[in-house]
């Protein structure tokens, strides 16, 4: 029986089994999630799968990358032209003020390399910490290799950068020389940080680069039945590793890996596209302690050998991550909604060590792989070493369309859990009826149908609409 129990105003009862561990209140909090779409606001740009870093103020965001059409289309001849065309990835660089709603930008190609193709990718990883943007890895199309040879054409890199927020935004701002624009950023290159589709997150001193595949080439069914050559692989684990600058360049060291260990087609990490999310658990001392879950994710292999899940198909157990490299696969929550990259955040209650985590949209319903509307909080509450686990159903998001998927979520500064590097709400003291600003997510892919199979008329697009997110305790 799958562990969904909706209801219509999104409260849940929710039985604990013991009480002995608790500090305050014995029943957990319920909230209602509401989305407003921002209406006043125009000139966001239509991108899905990019990034985006916030100026020290949040009223201005720096974009890069991501792709400027819909969901991609499937298979067939030209499947290159039709689905990842170069005119589609977004070769500018914006600036976002989110305040006066206008909008600057810089090419790419002005970028120094690696930068110039980098920057031009689509779904890749990356992590703000203060000031510095880090980025790793992403899927882009090399312009300057033969169009015949699309194995080499397509490819997943494996370079690093890192940039100065301010520095880059006042530049473009300000209309700088490129040289100025260029002394933002610094590069580096690894092949642990080969790879796209995964999440970047840092806890302490180490990086930790989540999920993801590397994938070659651009797969093409041609009218003689030819099949282009590609290759893929996906990460099957966790890159745990340090950066630091030597010489003007980024070095990547103590590099491990976390995993299970098994095989491609029995191994749990064989994930993509997923929800990373920041996570906390209670520590020995009865403290909040930062980590990170991956919820649910795909695919599956195609020779998949675990129980309980179909060849190529999503993923329904999260995957937590602890700072001293450690992780759990946690079988006692199933999760069979919400399972692609979406907007998320996550909020904590210390009187019941209750930790919420709430995805927006995206692709996956009933275990269906559909665009959706739906909003899910999937509750863990700890109690000494157990933790016990539930779901509050949320208003969707109001639109006939869908959104969501491959969006970004700017998260409000206010009502954070002291301590934390990681952005973590806490609802500890907020009484009933009290609502909290929690940010907004803004582009991604609009779907005009649950199941579009492509991009254009009627199908899907690129989003540029904002929406603002809101909490309210029940």
């Amino acid at each position: 029986m799958k562990p969904f129990y909706y209801f219509t105003l999104a409260i849940f009862i929710f039985t604990l089994a013991s009480c002995s561990h608790y500090r305050g209140s014995f029943s957990t909090k319920s909230f209602i999630v509401s989305l407003e779409e921002v209406k006043d606001k125009y000139h966001f740009p239509n991108l899905q799968s990019f990034v985006l870093a916030e100026s020290s103020d949040a009223n201005q965001w720096l974009i890069i990358g991501g792709r400027t059409n819909g969901m991609h289309n499937f298979g067939g001849d030209n499947y290159e032209e039709k689905s990842f065309p170069i005119r589609n990835f977004n070769d500018t660089i914006w600036v976002y003020d989110y305040a006066q709603d206008k909008r600057y930008s810089y090419p790419v190609d002005r970028i120094k390399a690696p930068g110039s193709l980098l920057f031009k990718a689509t779904n890749l990883q990356s992590f703000q910490d203060k000031n510095y943007l880090y980025l790793t890895g992403g899927y882009g199309e090399n312009d300057s290799i033969p169009y015949e040879n699309l194995f080499e054409r397509y490819e997943t890199y494996a370079d690093i950068a890192r940039i100065d927020v301010e520095g880059l935004i006042s530049s473009i701002v300000n209309k700088a020389s490129d040289e100025e624009v260029n002394q933002n950023i610094i590069y580096g290159y690894d092949e642990a940080a080969r790879a796209t589709g995964g999440e970047l997150y840092k806890l302490d001193d180490y990086f930790y680069l989540a999920g993801g595949h590397v994938y070659k080439g651009m797969f093409s069914i041609k009218k003689d039945n030819t099949i282009t050559p590609t290759s893929q692989e996906y990460l099957n684990s966790i890159h745990r590793f340090q950066l630091s600058e030597s010489d003007n360049r980024l070095e990547l060291t103590n590099h491990t890996k976390i995993s299970d260990g098994f095989a491609d087609d029995s191994t749990q990490f064989r994930r993509r596209d997923l929800p990373v999310t920041p996570s906390v658990y209670i520590d020995t001392h009865d403290k909040w302690e930062e980590g990170l879950a991956m919820y649910a994710g795909v695919f599956t292999s195609p020779d998949n050998k675990i129980k309980s899940v179909d060849p190529n198909g999503s993923w329904k157990w999260p995957i937590y991550i602890y700072k001293n490299g450690t992780y759990l696969i946690d079988s006692s929550f199933e999760q069979y909604a919400n399972f692609y990259s979406a907007p998320s955040f996550v909020v904590v209650d210390s009187n019941t060590n209750t930790v919420y985590t709430t995805i927006i949209g995206g692709i996956g319903s009933e275990n269906k792989d559909v665009f959706t509307n739906r909003i899910s909080t999937i509750t863990r509450t700890f109690n000494k070493n157990q933790s016990t686990y539930s779901t509050m159903a949320q208003p969707p998001i109001p639109s006939e369309n869908f959104f969501g998927a491959e969006a970004f979520m700017v998260l409000h500064p206010k009502n954070r859990l002291e301590g934390a590097t990681l952005d973590v709400f806490d609802i500890t003291k907020l009484k009933r009826n009290e609502e909290i600003e929690i940010g907004v997510f803004c582009g991604g892919i609009e779907s005009f149908v649950n199941n579009p199979g492509g991009y254009g008329k009627g199908k899907s697009q690129a989003s540029n609409k904002i929406w603002k997110v809101k909490l309210r305790i029940n």
